[in-house]
């Protein structure tokens, strides 16, 4: 409840700057940006290991990292950054000290490069992302962090640069195979048609998560393997809980509404964000994915935010097209609210 309370406050501060950062010199935005950098960093490296979500387990593939069966399963980069900093004296603290280095800098400077908005940007990013990833989830942070800084050179057609990153990626988390379509996706302008096929999508998956259809229902059993039936019988048993409803999400519902205004305005936005093409496009991954997997959870939910990271910079889309700024700021809060509040009281990452 401690760290829960500290991110409030922090959540509290980076509001205050969102409604004041269009008055800010540049200068002005890198100072309090590197402030907030060195202060994740300590946060992240010196949490509770008893009381943080996934922090004993982590402690026991650090200290175990030379077990076949974790070697066989664990990617590679946690298992030899392990076995240096144990050389070395060092302990599970440390090795969340080398994930945070690695990660929170590179990823602020990402999200600096991809908006003019940046600490609207973190309004969204700490209630969510930092907590989940950062805090918890250090190695799906880490793939989040090579995501980010691939996606200027794929928007710039620098492929190599782009490939090395997103296979960087995969070093940290497997599940960053999800990203290699985006290489060739691109950063190609979404035409007239397309945006409506996007538009379509959205009722078509809220369909499918009613009906509790899948995207594998449509594939025969034999062709994606017994993986698919386990994850759908544990989530069938109760073994893992299922995706609360998305239409009680306040924050998954201004997604779609987002998602939409981006959909209406995307010629007017384009004007003024050269990336939004790429970023529309895993925007609405991210939330169609959520919904046309939401019968095998453990799927959905990792795959949606690992896409889902570019919400931050794609909320503040909203403030090249409507006016005043401060509407848009106070309708960005309240979703980031609804996420930290929920956080708080039915998660337990922080016990």
């Amino acid at each position: 409840m401690q760290m829960h309370f500290i991110i409030a406050i922090m959540f509290a501060i980076t509001v205050f700057l969102a409604f004041i950062e269009d008055y800010l010199q540049e200068l002005q935005k890198l100072a309090v940006l590197a402030v907030y950098v060195v202060f994740m960093v300590l946060l992240a490296s010196t949490k509770s290991i008893e009381n943080t979500a996934d922090a004993t387990g982590y402690e026991e593939m650090f200290l175990h990292n030379d077990n076949l069966l974790l070697e066989i399963s664990t990617e590679p980069t946690f298992i030899y950054l392990s076995r240096i900093i144990l050389a070395f004296g060092g302990t599970v603290s440390t090795l969340f000290f080398v994930y945070a280095v690695i990660t929170i800098p590179a990823k602020m400077k990402a999200l600096y490069s991809l908006t003019p908005y940046i600490f609207t940007a973190l309004v969204i990013y700490i209630p969510i992302y930092f907590e989940v990833h950062d805090m918890i989830q250090i190695r799906a942070a880490a793939a989040a962090m090579f995501f980010l800084t691939s996606l200027r050179p794929i928007a710039e057609k620098r492929y190599w640069k782009a490939s090395l990153l997103i296979a960087c990626s995969i070093l940290f988390h497997y599940s960053a195979v999800a990203y290699l379509p985006i290489l060739l996706l691109g950063n190609r302008r979404l035409s007239p048609a397309w945006r409506i096929v996007v538009a379509c999508l959205l009722p078509v998956t809220f369909a499918m998560y009613l009906l509790k259809l899948d995207l594998f229902s449509f594939i025969p059993s034999a062709l994606v393997g017994g993986k698919l039936d386990f994850y759908r019988e544990a989530s069938a048993s109760g073994e893992w809980d299922e995706l609360s409803p998305p239409y009680l999400n306040l924050y998954f519902l201004a997604k779609c509404l987002v998602l939409y205004l981006c959909l209406y305005y995307y010629d007017y936005i384009v004007e003024r964000n050269p990336l939004a093409p790429l970023l529309i496009n895993l925007f609405a991954t991210s939330i169609c994915f959520l919904l046309s997997m939401a019968t095998i959870p453990v799927i959905a939910g990792r795959v949606s935010d690992m896409f889902g990271v570019v919400d931050c910079i794609v909320f503040t889309f909203c403030l090249y097209i409507i006016s005043p700024k401060y509407i848009v700021r106070t309708g960005i809060t309240i979703a980031a609210l609804f996420m930290l509040v929920y956080n708080i009281l039915y998660t337990e990452y922080f016990i």
